[in-house]
């Protein structure tokens, strides 16, 4: 009754914000592609989709039961919500009773997609990052190969959503290498030749996670995704060093039966997947987009992890937290009462520091929120550096932990936007929850810790509850300022409450372009607008979502004359720089739709009275154009 009870909370928080917040190109970029799925087109071979292509699919089978509108997509994540945190409470309850495992639950729903309730790919490989983690620890407990399989199955899903999805082969590959080596012999002789295999493996291993390195933050992106990255290698390692006994055959039979089982339950959903592109014929545009395509993504687009101070004041916090859970050398007459008067203070001091920073301003809100970003390299030390210490189970499921945990975080790459957090959140508290429970043996540390579980599960809770309703969805929590208002959208495929003034921009657009064009009108929308196309319900001519993905397509008026004419369009929306998420320059396109229509329709934030105020789209038609002595900026 306490998973229910945690879920009943988890949706109660959840409910109200599902249909706020909104980036509008991830909106329609999603919305377009299952639109275009439905209607007969496969992604990659007649539209650039912007990841594998099973989230397209399962969009568009929710357009058909719920309807083409982006709020279909938000209830298809709550409702994937749902399994993954009762996997969070099976996972947990291997060391927390169910009071607290309940209390896991809600902690790590109220920091998941409340924060961002955009039906991103992302989220989906968190669910089954997740459930992975627990078909591996229960394999681990009942050493029946079935779990091996369905922990590849769900890594395989996972890269059919993203090919980010790949770090969950890895995770579990080496979960399996450290499992393995817990499984050998003390009294077997040292193997040489194995430790040689497992030295190569690593070194490929290595080399890959080398590339998680970022050269534009190149500190911070070591710290957070290179060098854990680095630390599950050299654990792999040196336990093969310590651990690794046994004739060298047998332990090759061994691994190869591990790794092969985990491999078939990978490649069965990748299989059906390349089956599926080969009868189409599309092989290999599924690989230009799955496999050339990104590489130009990560030329164009990035964002930096916090600074060094924010990753320093997230260590003093975790020492703090790890001294308070130690507790110190006193006699057993004093010790009970001294622990219930420090968690008393310890407590005031956590929930009344998140909880009145984020009150008095944006920035200690941001601070605070930072501190818990930035704790992800700490906790995965600890649970390291407990899986070095011992060959018990307890070691086994350390390691596994702190895998999925390192694995999971990759997905910050490159884009370490404060967004990007949620979808590592709940692994961090699930590690170190692990962490402040099974790092002790002795009953009053059990207990102490066990305590000032409670107490940061409900500090952080309460903080996620109160002061981060609606700011991530923004992107970065400093740019959610507290003025902002919301507004409902009208649109018949959208009707989430977004930030007034731009919601205004949106509408106006809409209406011109719906006024000026007929309902199977193809129109041309850029750069980077695919929410232009899917709240306009009007026809895009081209494969492009995303223009940086083909630079060279329509890069000269030759090429647009001749779409234009091919296509029937009379209508051309230009995004300003203002609303530009990346630094692509539009100057060829606007030249252009100028030279064809003639002077545009300027359209930019309502209510303001002078003509400095940013243009937001310009938009050419046949009949475009601002009235006479209507300032540009007041549309």
């Amino acid at each position: 009754m306490a998973v229910v009870a945690a879920l009943l909370i988890v949706l109660t928080a959840t409910l109200p914000g599902l249909m706020t917040g909104w980036f509008p190109q991830d909106e329609g970029q999603i919305g377009q592609a299952a639109e275009r799925f439905l209607q007969g087109e496969l992604p990659h071979r007649d539209f650039d989709d912007m990841y594998t292509g099973l989230l397209t699919v399962l969009h568009a089978l929710t357009f058909k039961v719920l309807g083409v509108r982006t709020e279909s997509t938000r209830w298809m994540l709550l409702a994937a919500s749902l399994p993954f945190l009762v996997s969070v409470y099976r996972v947990s309850r291997r060391w927390l009773e169910p009071l607290d495992a309940s209390g896991l639950v809600v902690l790590c729903g109220l920091w998941s997609i409340r924060l961002n309730p955009e039906s991103m790919p992302s989220w989906y490989i968190l669910f089954l990052t997740v459930g992975m983690l627990d078909a591996l620890l229960t394999f681990q407990e009942r050493r029946n190969l079935i779990w091996l399989f369905v922990a590849g199955l769900l890594a395989g899903i996972a890269i059919l959503f993203k090919i980010t999805g790949i770090y969950l082969i890895a995770a579990g590959v080496l979960i399996l290498m450290d499992y393995q080596q817990r499984q050998c012999s003390a009294t077997s002789r040292w193997s040489p030749g194995f430790f040689l295999w497992t030295l190569f493996c690593i070194l490929v291993y290595s080399l890959a996670a080398s590339r998680l390195w970022s050269a534009s933050d190149p500190l911070m992106s070591a710290l957070h995704l290179t060098l854990p990255a680095f630390g599950l290698g050299i654990s792999v390692l040196a336990g093969e060093w310590q651990r690794g006994r046994g004739a060298f055959w047998e332990r090759v039979r061994t691994w190869l039966r591990l790794q092969l089982v985990f491999a078939v339950g990978g490649f069965l959903p990748l299989l059906a997947w390349l089956l599926w592109y080969w009868q189409a014929g599309a092989l290999a545009e599924l690989y230009e987009g799955l496999i050339v395509l990104p590489q130009r993504r990560l030329e164009h687009a990035g964002a930096s992890f916090p600074g060094p101070a924010a990753f320093l004041l997230s260590g003093a916090v975790f020492s703090a937290v790890c001294f308070a859970g130690s507790g110190g050398v006193r006699s057993a007459s004093t010790s009970a009462v001294h622990d219930r008067r420090s968690l008393r203070w310890l407590a005031i001091a956590i929930i009344g520091l998140l909880l009145v920073c984020g009150h008095l301003s944006a920035q200690g809100r941001l601070v605070c929120f930072q501190a818990v970003r930035n704790l992800a390299p700490f906790v995965s030390a600890i649970l390291l550096l407990r899986a070095a210490r011992g060959d018990g189970a307890c070691s086994a499921q350390a390691f596994a932990i702190a895998a999925t945990l390192i694995m999971g975080a990759q997905v910050q790459f490159p884009f370490a936007m404060d967004l990007y957090f949620p979808y590592v959140a709940p692994l961090i508290f699930i590690g170190g929850s692990f962490g402040l429970q099974r790092a002790v043996t002795a009953q009053r540390q059990v207990e102490r810790r066990l305590q000032l579980w409670r107490v940061v599960v409900a500090g952080l809770s309460l903080f996620a509850l109160l002061q981060l309703k609606s700011v991530v969805p923004l992107g970065n929590v400093s740019d959610a300022p507290a003025h902002l208002t919301g507004k409902p959208l009208n649109f018949t495929r959208c009707g989430l409450t977004v930030e007034s003034s731009l919601g205004e921009v949106y509408e106006r657009l809409v209406d011109e372009i719906q006024a000026r064009t007929n309902a199977n009108d193809a129109i041309l929308a850029g750069p980077d607008c695919p929410e232009v196309y899917f709240l306009a319900e009007r026809r895009n001519p081209t494969r492009l979502f995303y223009d940086f993905f083909r630079p060279e397509m329509l890069s000269t008026a030759k090429e647009l004359n001749a779409l234009a004419d091919e296509a029937g369009i009379r209508l051309v929306v230009i995004k300003q720089p203002f609303l530009r998420d990346f630094t692509m320059s539009a100057e060829t396109m606007e030249r252009w739709a100028r030279e064809r229509f003639g002077q545009p329709l300027v359209i930019g934030f309502s209510g303001r009275n002078d003509s400095s105020a940013p243009a937001l789209f310009n938009v050419y038609s046949d009949s475009s154009g601002n009235k006479p002595g209507e300032l540009p900026a007041t549309k």
